[in-house]
């Protein structure tokens, strides 16, 4: 097992695989992105001192820089679950719309099954429990 990595050594390691690396002011780099054909340095590496940040402004994945240079998170970041908060973070997820109705219903039954396992709700649960019903008396 290998010694975990500081962050200094962490943005050195991904640094000395790039090409074209500039200083671009405390702990920022500019390079050429090693997941498209770059002509001019077109990736920007921030190191924040808790995280590092990988930004390619002509639109490629950090997760595709990073394999292009023989890489994961893992190999840059000190802990696992800091790797998989960092891959999480850089991922363009869309999240499926919510209905409103559909909310207020699924507050509904998450009160009626505490009250039905006879737990008390809190004065907050409470309230946001009779304002779900409020709403959904309001649509029928």
């Amino acid at each position: 097992m290998t010694e975990p990595l500081d962050n200094v050594t962490s943005v050195r390691v991904l640094l000395n695989r790039l090409d074209g690396v500039m200083h671009n002011g405390e702990n920022r780099w500019m390079a050429k992105c090693p997941a498209h054909e770059d002509r001019s340095p077109s990736l920007s590496i921030r190191d924040t001192g808790t995280r590092t940040l990988i930004h390619c402004f002509a639109g490629c994945e950090a997760e595709d820089v990073l394999s292009a240079v023989g890489l994961t998170w893992q190999d840059i970041v000190r802990d696992e679950w800091q790797a998989a908060r960092e891959a999480a973070c850089h991922q363009k997820v869309k999240l499926p719309r919510i209905d409103p109705i559909e909310l207020e219903r699924r507050i509904i039954e998450l009160g009626m099954a505490d009250l039905k396992a006879g737990k008390k709700l809190s004065k907050e649960d409470q309230a946001r429990y009779e304002i779900a019903l409020r709403r959904v008396k309001e649509c029928a």
